[in-house]
């Protein structure tokens, strides 16, 4: 599974805890810790989150500050269609929430971050498990067809 992180720079110590208790779940992907030197930005992210199959928004009162670059991430995974699970900060409003609003989201404590990460756990563990289930569907289908055409030879 992968899982795309999307942030404010001023979050990263707390982006790092989160993907540090995401990891055993999938691939982790956020600019800080991915990018590429020489590569362009936005083709590279905008590909990060064209291949996930979560996408954590992290969204503390940091981001609102500078909330274009976490926009532009959170509309491409939702014009894609990938899960959302939105990471609040306790001093942001719900109604703050921009085009996250009305996506149910949990609260999480900057300094703390493990409750709200159990919290989500047991999503991400399912989601975790769906995704190998439909690779395995994909596998056995491409072995089926592989077997159908040898013997047809």
């Amino acid at each position: 599974m992968k899982v795309f992180v999307s942030y404010s720079t001023p979050d990263l110590g707390l982006v790092y805890k989160i993907a540090e208790h995401i990891r055993p779940y999938g691939e982790v992907f956020f600019w800080d810790k991915d990018k590429n030197p020489g590569a362009e930005s936005w083709p590279t992210i905008f590909t990060w989150i064209d291949q996930a199959d979560l996408v954590l928004a992290v969204i503390t009162e940091q981001t609102l500050s500078r909330a274009l670059p976490v926009g532009q991430e959170i509309g491409r995974a939702q014009k894609g269609g990938k899960l959302i699970i939105p990471l609040v900060g306790p001093a942001v409003n719900s109604g703050d929430l921009g085009c996250l609003n009305g996506i149910t989201f949990q609260r999480i404590q900057p300094e703390n971050p493990i409750p709200a990460l159990l919290s989500i756990e047991k999503l991400v563990a399912a989601r975790k498990q769906k995704v190998e289930q439909d690779q395995a569907i994909i596998i056995a289908g491409l072995i089926g067809l592989v077997m159908v055409f040898a013997s047809k030879k």
